[in-house]
């Protein structure tokens, strides 16, 4: 479970950014929120929609997440003759600095606060702390390739000579079973789900896999086929039914042979995917990690939530994270999306909702909460966000196009 997330000097982002899960003092639609034995401060959001005009910054800040996990995932393995992904705001001497990521979430119960810095060259910060009993316990400080441990010394020093300039000691030392640095892992793998970009095979992966797997999982995804009305029955994967019985030397074999099957009139027809339209195409690459977020209690988020969806499939998913009953093991949602229907205070909290803010004349953006305005409960805020009250807005310049 993500408490919050904050990113320094990454694309747009120069100054520190957060986007925090940590509810507000407000009391209204407690449904919506998480308390949370291990977080005593506040309750933790179980959905959060990011809100800007385009080139913003609302998809660098979910890139900035899946980077983040990435490196935790794969440091390890990371080619000492390659330099690592830096890109840092690049309008000011900024690009000159590291890049800094770190994080607050609930690991096996452990809650946990994880970070580094990076540039081109390696990394140059890494820490992480632990709240086993609600107090701040350090496991590891890291400057450069200089490292501070506070217990078990002698075995968290031997493991820290195996790691690289390159690599994060979290990513390293889980290969060798430390404890912690296996929940920052688990946690990374596993509890957190980044579906960016036009690239659906993996998403799409996870219902087709899921579906042949596990039956309650495909009964949970059938009905879900005909609550969204697209005559949509059954989705298997061809190839993963007859990958037992391919030959382990035969070649371009492809990865993925996905058929849609279809019921109209008593007519049943299959259907390969590529003939689906893209918002069929979309739903399904989505609704796979929906319903294995709610079932496991994984935190989902999501690059443009909207895309090739009508409105209401948009606020039904929504929905299912903040009813109690649909989502009992206390999965989150986080998205970026242009669709203001969602903008209801009557469903959304004002701490749910955050607006990406970039200041042309600088080049960098800022992301502020809708509960930082002064706004009455009974404010539209849909009209508010559309007449520009609270920022985040494009303005398009009063001129004209075609004229010499």
């Amino acid at each position: 479970m993500l408490i919050n997330f904050s990113v320094t000097n990454y694309k747009v982002f120069k100054e520190k950014t957060t986007l925090s899960m940590v509810t507000n003092s407000d009391k209204r639609l407690p449904e919506n929120t998480i308390e949370l034995k291990q977080y005593s401060r506040s309750h933790i959001l179980k959905m959060a929609a990011i809100y800007g005009a385009n080139a913003s910054g609302k998809t660098t800040m979910i890139r900035a997440i899946e980077l983040f996990l990435n490196f935790i995932k794969i440091s390890a393995s990371h080619d000492d003759r390659l330099p690592l992904n830096h890109t840092p705001f690049l309008f000011d001497k900024t690009e000159k600095k590291p890049t800094s990521f770190s994080a607050e979430f609930i690991s096996n119960e452990i809650r946990y606060e994880y970070g580094f810095s990076y540039d081109s060259m390696g990394i140059t910060e890494e820490h992480l702390y632990k709240y086993p009993k609600g107090r701040k316990s350090t496991v590891f400080e890291r400057d450069g390739m200089e490292y501070v441990f506070k217990s078990d010394v002698k075995f968290h020093t031997e493991n820290s000579r195996r790691v690289r300039k390159n690599a994060l000691y979290v990513s390293v030392c889980s290969q060798f079973n430390d404890p912690d640095c296996l929940n920052v892992m688990r946690w990374a793998t596993e509890d957190m789900l980044v579906i960016a970009g036009y690239d659906v095979t993996y998403s799409l992966d996870v219902l087709t896999r899921l579906m042949s797997e596990d039956m309650n999982f495909k009964r949970i995804a059938q009905r879900a086929f005909r609550i969204a009305d697209m005559g949509i029955t059954d989705v298997k994967d061809r190839m993963k039914s007859i990958s037992n019985t391919v030959p382990s030397n035969t070649v371009n074999v492809p990865l993925t042979d996905i058929w849609v099957k279809h019921e109209f009139n008593g007519m049943k027809k299959e259907l390969p995917i590529g003939l689906e339209s893209s918002g069929t195409i979309r739903f399904l690459s989505l609704i796979g990690p929906v319903i294995m977020a709610l079932i496991r209690g994984n935190t989902i988020v999501v690059d443009e939530l909207d895309m090739s969806f009508h409105t209401d499939l948009c606020e039904w998913i929504c929905s299912l994270f903040s009813d109690p009953t649909e989502n009992k093991k206390n999965a989150q949602l986080i998205f970026n999306t242009h669709d203001v229907i969602l903008l209801d205070q009557s469903k959304v909290r004002r701490d749910q909702i955050y607006l990406v803010i970039k200041d042309w004349k600088t080049g960098f953006s800022e992301m502020r909460r809708l509960s930082e305005y002064r706004i009455r409960n009974d404010l539209d805020i849909r009209k508010a966000y559309l007449n520009g009250s609270f920022g985040g807005k494009p303005f398009i310049a009063p001129e004209s196009l075609m004229e010499p």
